[in-house]
């Protein structure tokens, strides 16, 4: 009892903390990203140390504003992944092939609105994400989209299931000047589908890490958050959330080599 009592002690007081950082911050609002929304893009990604995250907003409040919608500057996500039975999605990934797509229902719990996304990686490297407005009724949502994923290159929409449960926290930062945006995802949690079900007390957590993305137009290592990471020792890294769900979820029903340095870190705590 007194472990948990410090441990949520602790958690609120980094909760509090991040939340005075975010207050202090440079706004925007989405309306204001219209000209950088970079739906193609590159993409480079990091993992932080949770306990890093402080310095990491303290420092880009100097280069970025951040997202603020209803005076909230943290947002709820929950993604639903669709894969195919065979998890052909997460296999082609695993083995590097390039002109893959990734298929989810994301909801944003704060807002209540509902898109079912296509991501497209391409053989040169750029993540081409396309969307549709839908409602929060992630089974209908697939159903009635099978003109647009078929439009989006999907080869048998009808064949996609239910995959994974996904939730995170994210902190959205942008450089209008510099066309990049950033994100931070933290309190990462994962869920294993069963037909439609997900059983919550299943979950795998990741609270000691963030999963930091910078997009931009084109790969500019001068960026302010390029050269933050270089300060702090933090190099680039692949990270996908939903192959590194499936990897913790379905220890042993797939493959994972490519994904071990990640599993590893994530295991040690640092």
């Amino acid at each position: 009892m007194h472990s948990q009592l410090c441990n949520n002690n602790k958690m609120f007081s980094f909760e509090n903390t991040i939340d005075q950082l975010l207050k202090s911050a440079n706004k925007h609002s989405l309306a204001d990203l219209s000209d950088s929304s970079l739906m193609d893009r590159v993409d480079s990604k990091f993992l932080l140390p949770a306990d890093q995250l402080p310095h990491v907003l303290n420092i880009c409040s100097n280069h970025y504003s951040a997202l603020e919608i209803a005076d909230k500057s943290k947002f709820q996500y929950q993604n639903i992944y669709f894969d195919t039975p065979l998890l052909d999605f997460y296999n082609q990934h695993h083995n590097r092939k390039l002109n893959r797509h990734k298929v989810r229902h994301r909801y944003y719990a704060d807002s209540g609105i509902s898109y079912l996304e296509v991501k497209f990686k391409t053989n040169k490297g750029r993540t081409v994400k396309t969307r549709q407005l839908v409602d929060n009724q992630p089974r209908e949502a697939l159903d009635s989209s099978y003109v647009f994923l078929k439009q989006q290159g999907i080869t048998a929409p009808d064949s996609l299931k239910p995959s994974q449960l996904c939730t995170y926290d994210r902190i959205s930062f942008a450089n209008q000047q510099l066309t990049e945006r950033i994100t931070l995802d933290l309190n990462l949690s994962w869920t294993n589908s069963q037909s439609w079900n997900f059983d919550s007390s299943q979950a795998v957590t990741m609270p000691n890490f963030v999963v930091a993305e910078l997009k931009q137009e084109k790969r500019d290592r001068n960026s302010p958050f390029f050269q933050l990471m270089r300060e702090i020792a933090i190099r680039p890294q692949g990270f996908s959330k939903y192959c590194m769900g499936v990897s913790l979820t379905k220890k042993q029903q797939v493959k994972s080599n490519r994904f071990k340095a990640n599993i590893l870190q994530l295991q040690r705590g640092a």
